[in-house]
């Protein structure tokens, strides 16, 4: 189930399920979705019929036995997990170990009052494991993940217009450009902008300009851009830049390599026919990026990409292995000059 739907639709104590799965890329509509579920009993119940478990730090036993009980005073008890790193492949030495037997007994026979909401976030689940497939079999699962760009302007739009306000279409433009048509960070960024707005009531691209911050991955997008187009003194320019930002080196580096891998990456996928969609859902990036990969792609060729990407690695081996200027070392990178220094070293 798409999380849209799930937000569309008037859930009662009467149509909502045991047991949902929420995961996906998408924050905000994730603590939406949260946000519906819990919705469902009435707020002056909820200090009673909610348990919220984080199992960084909670046992997972006492997060089934929370979901056991009975409501008290009400029809309906909610139990959230978060954080079930148990669900994926992830391990880590930092979190209790859980008994997982706990929770496959429970999802066998679920308890019909109570709803169980396990908040994956943005991991992916291992299919493979026991009760990955459990879940899988019993669970209402809520797809969070990024939205196209044409739903994101649809959502924001409405949502602008039902808060009374509205934008210029250069404004919504910037916006998108500036998120990089991320669904939470424009959620997030709104309430700015309409506080800016209150007296016109209209969001203009001013105020997107001066009010959302350009994030460094845009930045280095735009860096990526000068480099491959070979304008050499706007890029040191950037960087320059970003350096003074106090943004490091190898950080700026492998953001690069990971923008230039996409570009080939994009290039080999189109030459075998596959579409904008299709393209994100096998790289599993976010589909605003595919479309600016699309556009650009086409106007180098695979062995320009490439030569340019094995640049970028030889340039983080003398970041990590050489005393020199990181600046300079950029600078080298751009004129040619890198093997120079690679073979001296």
């Amino acid at each position: 189930m798409k999380a849209i739907e799930l937000l569309n639709a008037k859930l009662t104590n009467d149509n909502i399920k045991t047991v949902y799965l929420i995961n996906g890329y998408e924050a905000y509509l994730r603590s939406k979705v949260i946000e519906q579920l819990i919705g469902v009993i009435p707020s002056e119940q909820r200090s009673m019929n909610l348990g919220k478990f984080d199992l960084e730090s909670d046992l997972l036993a006492a997060a089934v036995n929370d979901a056991r009980s009975v409501p008290f005073f009400g029809e309906r008890r909610i139990t959230l997990i978060s954080h079930p790193l148990f669900l994926t492949a992830v391990k880590s030495k930092k979190v209790p170990e859980q008994n997982i037997a706990d929770l496959e007994n429970y999802l066998k026979q679920p308890e019909p009052t109570t709803t169980l909401i396990i908040d994956l976030g943005n991991q992916k689940m291992d299919a493979r494991k026991k009760i990955s497939k459990l879940l899988k079999k019993v669970s209402v699962i809520v797809d969070c993940s990024a939205l196209p760009e044409k739903k994101v302007q649809q959502l924001v739009t409405e949502q602008t217009k039902r808060n009374e306000f509205s934008f210029t279409e250069d404004a919504l433009e910037l916006l998108i450009k500036k998120t990089e048509a991320n669904y939470s960070t424009i959620m997030n960024e709104l309430p700015k902008l309409e506080l800016a707005a209150l007296q016109t009531k209209k969001i203009t691209q001013s105020m997107v300009a001066e009010l959302v911050p350009q994030t460094l991955e845009q930045n280095v997008f735009e860096l990526s851009n000068l480099v491959l187009a070979e304008k050499n003194e706007q890029a040191m320019n950037l960087y320059h830049d970003l350096l003074l930002q106090h943004e490091e080196p190898l950080k700026l580096n492998a953001i690069l390599i990971g923008q230039v891998r996409l570009l080939l990456q994009t290039l080999v996928l189109m030459k075998h026919g596959y579409a904008q969609g299709d393209i994100a859902s096998v790289l599993k990036v976010h589909p605003y990026r595919v479309k600016l990969a699309l556009q650009q792609a086409p106007h180098f060729s695979r062995t320009k990409l490439r030569e340019i990407y094995l640049n970028l690695i030889k340039f983080e081996e003398q970041l990590k292995t050489s005393q020199q200027d990181p600046e300079k070392l950029f600078q080298l990178l751009l004129l040619g000059y890198l093997d120079y220094v690679t073979k001296k070293d």
